[in-house]
């Protein structure tokens, strides 16, 4: 049976702190170790449930018009969206709360927010 392990995602040059940012300050990510070969080419975060989000850096980044990271979240994040000045689009689905934002590199991302 697959398990999700990660999810890599492009940064442009120069937004790696602000996306880092995005995942522990807005997502609750936390930022992790990465092998010494990769240091200084990508970061990595990890949740609770152990899945983790990696940072290629990219200069050739171009965020998808439709792919997106889904994950589920806890219902604080509408409020720390907000206060960072993150715009998003709401909507619900399935008894849902589903929240539609892009981080600093422009990835597309869906929070979902069991209510």
């Amino acid at each position: 049976m697959p398990r999700f392990h990660h999810a890599n995602l492009g940064v442009p040059p120069g937004l790696e702190d602000a996306e880092g940012a995005f995942l522990v300050d807005i997502l609750g990510y936390r930022r992790i170790d990465v092998p010494a070969d990769l240091v200084g080419v990508a970061r990595w975060y990890e949740a609770d449930d152990a899945s983790q989000i990696h940072l290629s850096t990219d200069p050739d980044h171009r965020p998808a018009a439709r792919a997106h990271t889904a994950v589920e979240i806890d219902t604080e994040v509408e409020s720390r969206l907000r206060a960072a000045g993150i715009s998003y689009r709401t909507t619900g689905r399935d008894g849902l709360t589903v929240l539609f934002c892009a981080d600093p590199a422009a990835n597309r991302w869906e929070l979902r927010i069991a209510g």
